[in-house]
């Protein structure tokens, strides 16, 4: 299947020795990122296309699956046809720790909704619930996409909807941010910028005060802030992206977001 994908991509052509890269070369540091695929199956294709796309930016990157993932990724396709470094089948739970502490992100691009929800109540009982445990409590960015669940094929319950969206509220209050899956590569560039600053670090304004810089990436955790903050406005920069919780919670909060320029 992901040979299929690859080929549909146009990168089964790629050379299958040692990796070449198609980064641009930078004069600031490049970020290392770590890629961990859960078994969250709507999106594959574009979890894999923008996978590259994030390889093409990094300075390292990684690519590690789960063993609950591995019977539709196959880690000798992502190695020899996307050129990524592997380290898929012989990885115990301290070695995948050590990939974890020399990335700069993990980007999770098939986070599954059964892992959210552990996260979210803070436990951490099997390998894909603790690596991203790991990395919020180390502070490091965790980024992942939010419409890859599987069960999101067939929700229709309200109730649970809502539940949804309170458990990646939580996972966002710890830190963590959140995009559709075709955002992905495009919301990874923005975090290395240095453009997810939170409304925290900002002086506080007053309400209706539109003087704070434009963001070019809000998420709910900065809804949330802006709420508890008394401001009811948030600037966003042209192209700026929102995350699909943050443009729910900005309803529910009543916070304007303003396009900068309008």
């Amino acid at each position: 299947m992901v040979r299929e994908v690859l080929q549909e991509k146009g990168l089964l052509n790629r050379p299958t020795g040692k990796a070449v890269s198609n980064r641009i070369q930078r004069d600031r540091p490049t970020p290392a990122v770590l890629n961990v695929f859960h078994p969250g199956v709507r999106k594959l294709e574009q979890a894999l296309e923008q996978v590259r796309l994030i390889e093409d930016i990094a300075a390292r990157s990684s690519i590690f699956t789960m063993n609950s993932a591995r019977s539709w990724v196959c880690g000798e396709d992502v190695r020899e046809k996307t050129g990524s470094r592997c380290i898929l089948d012989t990885v115990k739970p301290e070695g995948l720790e050590k990939a974890l502490q020399k990335a700069d992100i993990l980007v999770l691009p098939t986070f599954c909704f059964k892992t959210a929800a552990k996260v979210a109540r803070l436990i951490g009982d099997d390998q894909e619930s603790t690596i991203v445990l790991s990395a919020l409590i180390q502070n490091k960015p965790v980024l992942a996409t939010s419409d890859g669940f599987t069960l999101l094929n067939t929700l229709s319950n309200k109730g649970i909807q809502d539940e949804i969206k309170r458990i990646l509220g939580k996972l966002e209050s710890f830190g963590m941010i959140f995009c559709k899956t075709d955002q992905l590569a495009a919301t990874f560039q923005k975090i290395m910028t240095g453009s997810n600053k939170s409304v925290s670090s900002e002086t506080k304004k007053e309400p209706g005060n539109l003087t704070a810089p434009a963001r070019t990436l809000i998420t709910a955790k900065d809804i949330r802030m802006a709420a508890d903050n008394n401001i009811d406005a948030i600037t966003l920069a042209p192209g700026g992206l929102i995350t699909p919780l943050a443009r729910d919670q900005a309803r529910e909060y009543a916070i304007k977001i303003v396009k900068a320029g309008i």
